[in-house]
């Protein structure tokens, strides 16, 4: 009887385990992943989970004469949220790893669950003249990249693959261009200054948008997410505010 008794209550918590990891996984699956809000970083300083470009090293455990030549800084607003934004010209990436240095999975990302990467961008200033199409004038008032794994190698140079989405000055919305290779994918997502000063969420298929792309499936788990803000082409200004960087499930799209 004590023997068929344990039995029973070890099927019972068996049963009710489960069934947290099930509810536990639904509710990720539903509300996806929040990669980044902001709202753990200090005012005045640079996003903590970020790296710089190549991923090598966080931007805050560098001198304070190289974070000084990253204009990015955390900064507050109404009611409290806080959020990124950029003011200079200088043309500095932000990375943020989505696999450790051992490549594992740093937040369970399955991007065939959740392929809609959302983000928010406030534009305020454009860099004049700006397109994406022309080195000598590739500037941008705010872009986010996925970079997936390296692509061909050129010239003995692992280049990853890259989509691109940008707020272009002059670009048409919905013009989509290739470079490096084939290995960066650009979108423009938004173009000019009609829409500046107030808050754009942009919502992207990154499944879709790979596979039309690139021509075939993406992985699973990107390597990491970068933001760039610049005016060095141009030689002109920029300044643009980031926020609520998530991967969500196709369903919210």
């Amino acid at each position: 009887m004590r023997k068929a008794t344990a039995i029973t209550i070890i099927l019972l918590l068996t049963f009710h385990y489960s069934n947290a990891q099930s509810r536990s996984s639904n509710r990720m699956l539903e509300e996806g992943h929040i990669l980044e809000n902001f709202e753990n970083d200090e005012i005045g300083t640079l996003p903590h989970k970020w790296y710089n470009q190549k991923g090598e090293q966080s931007v805050t455990e560098f001198s304070e004469e190289e974070r000084e030549k990253y204009k990015y800084e955390v900064v507050k607003g109404r009611g409290g949220n806080k959020y990124l934004k950029y003011s200079g010209r200088r043309a500095m990436h932000l990375s943020l790893p989505l696999i450790n240095k051992d490549r594992e999975n740093i937040y369970g990302i399955n991007i065939f669950e959740t392929p809609i990467l959302s983000w928010k961008v406030r534009a305020y200033k454009l860099p004049e003249n700006a397109r994406e199409d022309d080195d000598s004038y590739n500037d941008s008032v705010a872009s986010i990249y996925v970079a997936f794994d390296m692509g061909r190698v050129a010239l003995v140079k692992k280049v990853p693959k890259t989509i691109r989405y940008t707020w272009s000055s002059t670009l048409e919305k919905g013009t989509e261009l290739s470079k490096f290779f084939g290995n960066q994918k650009v979108v423009v997502v938004e173009s000019g200054d009609e829409r500046t000063g107030k808050w754009i969420t942009f919502k992207r298929n990154i499944v879709e948008d790979y596979r039309r792309l690139f021509g075939d499936d993406p992985p699973k788990n990107p390597i990491a997410i970068l933001i760039l803000s610049d005016g060095d082409s141009t030689h002109s200004w920029a300044e643009a505010d980031y926020d609520d960087i998530k991967l969500l499930p196709e369903q919210t799209k």
